[in-house]
């Protein structure tokens, strides 16, 4: 009997309405901040290094298994377009690029408010999710403004752990907090290589999510999953027993 239900936040709870925005506020701010610093840097460098700072988030997300701050990825941006910027001025902007979601908050996807309400009712939940530019304290105030973390126990989030899935020690953490047997726990994501296999490497039952609005980039052929589940709506009882 599962009595822990463990979700992913990234295109499992939340799609990614306002990204366009959001990035546009984040290339702003980070502009701004060279241009008021003295630095000259052409807008192409800087759309470069932006673009180029996932090559270096995934590398440490995938392969490290952790995932790089706010403030890491501001510095790296600025490694690769070649400026310095006081240390006062790269938080400024680090925690511009980390609230900046709350101005532009992407949407709950089809089904999950009833579908988390139907399974607070039989279990706890929590939610383990790898982090980048928001970190935890903010992806909570999302979740908030959804009105969907009174369901929610307990909270896992790699930038406060230090760890990222598939790491066990994400699952152990949000296990641990509820004091629960990995026998007892299944866990909801959308990429089979760190929700899913982190999952069932960990000892829990695993269920992939397909129902998000945009392809993923990581998506795998097959799965190890115990379920597959393409809408909310699919949720059921027998998913828990």
């Amino acid at each position: 009997m599962i009595t822990v239900v463990t979700i992913d936040f990234w295109n499992t709870l939340f799609d990614h309405t306002g990204g366009v925005p959001r990035n546009l506020a984040r290339k702003a701010a980070l502009a701004g901040a060279v241009a008021s610093s003295g630095n000259l840097c052409e807008p192409a460098t800087l759309e470069r290094a932006y673009e180029g700072v996932w090559e270096y988030f995934d590398d440490h997300w995938l392969n490290r298994q952790r995932t790089p701050t706010s403030e890491e990825m501001v510095r790296e941006m600025c490694r690769q377009a070649n400026i310095t910027l006081p240390e006062s001025v790269v938080m400024e902007v680090a925690e511009s690029f980390s609230r900046g979601i709350l101005d532009h908050p992407p949407s709950l996807l089809p089904g999950v408010d009833a579908a988390l309400e139907f399974l607070a009712s039989r279990a706890k939940l929590a939610v383990i999710s790898d982090t980048a530019f928001s970190g935890g304290a903010v992806l909570r105030e999302v979740m908030e403004g959804a009105g969907i973390a009174k369901y929610f126990s307990a909270y896992v989030f790699s930038d406060e752990t230090g760890v990222a899935k598939p790491h066990p020690e994400a699952f152990q953490a949000a296990l641990g907090a509820l004091n629960a047997q990995p026998r007892e726990a299944m866990h909801i994501g959308d990429i089979e290589r760190t929700d899913i296999r982190g999952a069932k490497n960990a000892g829990m039952k695993a269920i992939l999510y397909r129902g998000g609005n945009e392809p993923s980039k990581y998506a795998e052929e097959s799965t190890m999953a115990d379920l597959v589940m393409d809408h909310w709506d699919e949720m059921g009882a027998d998913a828990l027993a």
